[in-house]
């Protein structure tokens, strides 16, 4: 069985990261329209996903996203 709930990765000097996707949601999303901004990206763009998260930039992402703005 294959568990959407984490995220694995690893960088080049070997570091493994494993990644609560849901954790990040909670914390990153408020709206359904965020939530889909960051499964859209998770799916679509793995790395810039994980490079927005480690470097703090994620929720600024998901609140500029155009696509997902509210009217």
């Amino acid at each position: 069985m294959i568990s959407t709930r984490a995220m694995e990765m690893e960088d080049v000097d070997g570091v493994r990261y494993s990644i609560d996707v849901y954790a990040v949601k909670d914390l990153c999303a408020d709206t359904m329209y965020e939530r889909s901004a960051l499964d859209d990206l998770l799916y679509n763009k793995p790395v810039e996903y994980v490079n927005l998260l480690l470097a703090g930039e994620l929720r600024d992402y998901v609140r500029q996203n155009p696509i997902y703005l509210e009217d």
